[in-house]
């Protein structure tokens, strides 16, 4: 089932003022398909996804925009109707697992609460299924896991209980918050290649927001390119990676160590989004700044079958490719 967002725009009272921390973000989901979002920290890359699932916060408003999913309109929808897709059509990997694992209670007794909001079942069989989702994510005592406390669990483990929940009900779209952030390295790749695995094997979709452009490289289909609340660049990651368009996303990949070349960095700062966007927000950091570009937001548009870009450069003859410089 596939997930078409449309102009979304999210704001947040602060005592700073309004910031506009989502500024008409568009993408697509494909059915089957894994998309990677990614950006610097502050992008707006989990504002976006919170404001899809409905987890924005109350200081927090959408203020426009669309995100159908099945031809239903997850921004409109009332609360309740949404609580009845996510979990059940829509799972959800947090970032911190034990953030998102209850403390006092029981595991068991977690897997019954996620289950029972969206079907009935008996204990014995919703214990039945959680001990072979558990064995599915690769725990090998799942009897032991299941009976005890989230504190009693290593940081891979209690990620893989928090995967076991999100595939708990086999949704079609199972969306993931930078799942590895709180991990070690060794245990980092283990937990990707589980996920990707699982939603491949079921023919599901998946969003995965990262910052590591290796993760995106590795796992997803297509990359959507974040700075400041907007999409910058949206592609298949293999067109991506080799020629990017936007300056943004050259920017991104030229700072990623390579045996034997010096590491390139992006100067500057995200610009403070406390006030209406005006213009394209990269200017300040952008070797290819224009007067167009002080005046005059850049839509985002496709440039060829497949790829788009928000940018006012010719983006295919003035942009260089990857290698150069």
């Amino acid at each position: 089932m596939s997930l078409h967002v449309r102009d979304i725009e999210t704001r947040f009272r602060t005592t700073a003022g309004e910031v506009h921390a989502v500024n008409g973000v568009s993408f697509d989901v494909g059915d089957g398909e894994l998309v990677g979002i990614v950006g610097e920290s502050g992008s707006g890359k989990s504002v976006t996804i919170n404001s899809i699932l409905g987890l924005i916060r109350t200081s927090g408003t959408i203020t426009s925009g669309t995100a159908t999913f099945g031809g239903r309109d997850l921004i409109a929808m009332r609360s309740r109707d949404l609580r009845k897709i996510r979990g059940a059509e829509i799972g959800f990997i947090a970032q911190n697992p034990f953030g998102a694992l209850n403390p006092v209670l029981r595991l068991s007794r977690q897997f019954e609460n996620v289950v029972r909001a969206h079907r009935r079942l008996d204990r014995k069989e919703i214990r039945r299924q959680a001990l072979a989702m558990l064995g599915h994510v690769g725990i090998h005592q799942p009897e032991r896991v299941l009976d005890g406390y989230a504190h009693e669990l290593s940081g891979g483990m209690a990620q893989r209980v928090v995967i076991a929940l999100a595939l708990m009900l086999d949704p079609t779209l199972v969306v993931a918050d930078e799942p590895t952030t709180a991990l070690d390295v060794t245990v980092q790749k283990q937990i990707l290649d589980l996920i990707s695995t699982l939603v491949r094997e079921r023919e599901r979709s998946m969003l995965i927001i990262t910052h590591d452009l290796g993760v995106v490289a590795n796992y997803c289909d297509r990359v959507v390119v974040m700075y400041c609340g907007r999409v910058m660049e949206d592609g298949p990651v293999r067109e991506v990676f080799r020629r990017p368009y936007h300056p943004y996303a050259l920017a991104l990949l030229r700072s990623v160590p390579r045996a034997g070349q010096a590491l390139q960095t992006l100067g500057g700062r995200l610009p403070k989004l406390n006030a209406q966007p005006v213009g394209c927000l990269f200017r300040d950091r952008c070797p290819y700044r224009m007067d167009v570009c002080d005046r005059v937001t850049p839509p985002l548009r496709e440039v060829s079958p497949g790829r788009k870009v928000s940018c006012h450069l010719d983006v295919e003859q003035e942009v260089p490719t990857l290698v150069a410089g």
